[in-house]
């Protein structure tokens, strides 16, 4: 839908253009991982902020930090960001983001993050995005308290330690100022 809409938006005579953000920029995004890698983990919600600026009408880096949870982990990743304005001057844009980093929690280790999506621009610096994006989170090791019963009726508890991967797709919504 979002291709749609950048596609019908490119076929428009009339370009209205919006103000290219300079100086300090600020992203705060908000999404969900629907798919994980590992089908044993449940709906993950993350929060995230990012702060730093345009190096031009296209480019943006900045660092930020989010908290991501579910019902398995905790992780609160730190990461540098890229972000990639195809169409700066347009309403309606193509963009690319890239986040590179470590994740602190009961674990820690390797966060990479890229998702791409549509970003809609205000004639000011403000601006809403949609994104789906692939994260890469390094396996972690769980123990989990596991019951059953066997075919004799006779019930057994055994704590078991597992791997679990937590990178997924993820959905994100979020606002720039």
């Amino acid at each position: 839908m979002a291709l749609f809409a950048v596609g019908a938006f490119a076929q428009n005579d009339e370009v209205t253009e919006v103000r290219i953000p300079s100086g300090y920029q600020g992203f705060f995004e908000m999404g969900n991982t629907l798919l994980h890698f590992d089908k044993n983990i449940s709906t993950t919600i993350q929060l995230s902020t990012t702060h730093g600026g345009y190096f031009n009408e296209h480019l943006f880096a900045g660092m930020g930090i989010a908290y991501e949870w579910n019902r398995d982990y905790e992780f609160v990743p730190i990461y540098a960001n890229l972000r990639y304005v195809f169409m700066s001057h347009s309403v309606v844009s193509p963009i690319v983001s890239l986040r590179l980093g470590s994740y602190l929690g009961e674990d820690i280790g390797a966060y990479g993050d890229l998702a791409v999506g549509v970003r809609f621009a205000s004639k000011r610096d403000f601006a809403v995005s949609v994104l789906v994006a692939g994260t890469y989170y390094d396996k972690i090791t769980r123990n989990y308290y596991e019951e059953w019963v066997d075919s004799q009726g006779v019930w057994h508890h055994e704590n078991v330690e597992r791997q679990i991967n937590p990178s997924g797709i993820a959905v994100r919504v979020g606002i720039e100022w």
